[in-house]
């Protein structure tokens, strides 16, 4: 049977040889991620430092600047307001904490208990002015914890994975994968640090969908590694299987990633706020992912290859010695 095929599967590009020029791009770009995840950070939204999400409705039209002045007078200037069709009466505003009342006020008498930005808003501009429909409040206790256990997933997942690659493959094969990985994460990190996007759960699911996608790459060339071992590939090196792996799947990889990018593409123009964030993310880890397998995961796998080969061979001349 016939497949559809962008590239032919006799082609001989050598992707190994020039692999050097590549890391050392990937080295560059994943210290200056790091060093600005420490020294900047991220914008991290209120499911990591607390606040609160509500959608308020108007009773009459109000212009977009006329509510973001009202949360800016309840304490919170950075707040984000976003509206909610044409007619300018519903908005969706996320705010971080406010501990700020309203003087004379019901809550501002209430020492025990902090008033909610929902119930400051609606004290401020009259309940016959407004309709609290939705509003959902994250302590920072919270969203410390919920921070805490993201972090801790995405370890688990790197862990897990790897020891997947490990009892499928060989071990010479799991190093490569999992610096593939953190590479695609630290790298996918930086497109929050680089546009200012809100770092939120959803980043998460983010990071650990690319962390997929990357590893389902590296596996479809390892996997052809293999098999060109089991037809007597296993004469040739380690380099040249890898290499005439990767032209081998080039086509496959490619398709893959030009479908997946045909859906995630109109989310982003057709969408906001924190999918369009995902969808955009996600872009970026498409072709992470897919360059990470040729030019991070497969040198890495050679260099462990060498390794064991340059352990055996010293073990060796141990034993000849000691003969």
């Amino acid at each position: 049977m016939k497949f559809f095929q962008i590239v032919p599967t006799n082609t001989n590009i050598d992707f190994i040889g020039k692999f050097k020029y590549f890391m050392a791009f990937s080295i560059i770009s994943g210290i200056a991620v790091i060093t600005a995840i420490f020294t900047h950070g991220f914008n991290y939204g209120i499911d990591f430092t607390g606040g609160s999400v509500m959608q308020v409705k108007f009773s009459k039209p109000m212009h977009s600047d006329e509510v973001r002045k009202l949360i800016t007078d309840l304490g919170d200037p950075e707040a984000s307001v976003v509206a909610l069709g044409a007619n300018s009466q519903e908005y969706l505003i996320t705010s971080r904490p406010v501990e700020k009342t309203i003087p004379g006020t019901a809550a501002a008498k209430e020492k025990n208990k902090a008033p909610t930005l929902s119930a400051l808003l609606v004290q401020k501009v009259g309940k016959d002015q407004i309709t609290v429909q939705k509003a959902d409040e994250v302590g920072p206790k919270v969203g410390a914890e919920l921070k805490s256990a993201a972090l801790r997933s995405l370890i688990y997942s790197v862990l897990l994975i790897t020891i997947y690659i490990w009892l499928r493959f060989d071990f010479r094969f799991a190093p490569g994968a999992t610096i593939a990985m953190i590479h695609d994460l630290i790298l996918a990190s930086g497109f929050y640090l680089v546009t200012g996007k809100e770092f939120t759960i959803t980043s998460i699911a983010a990071l650990l969908t690319i962390a997929g996608y990357s590893v389902n790459d590296t596996i479809v060339v390892y996997d052809r590694v293999r098999e060109l071992y089991k037809k007597g590939g296993a004469a040739l090196s380690l380099p040249t299987t890898i290499n005439k792996a990767i032209n081998q799947t080039l086509s496959r990889t490619l398709l893959t990633s030009l479908v997946t990018l045909v859906s995630i593409v109109p989310i982003i123009f057709l969408c906001t706020g924190e999918i369009q964030s995902f969808a955009m993310a996600m872009c970026l880890g498409i072709f992470v992912g897919t360059y990470s397998t040729v030019y991070i995961a497969s040198p890495f796998t050679i260099y462990v290859e060498r390794f064991m080969e340059h352990r055996k061979n010293k073990a060796g001349n141990r034993k000849v010695a000691v003969a």
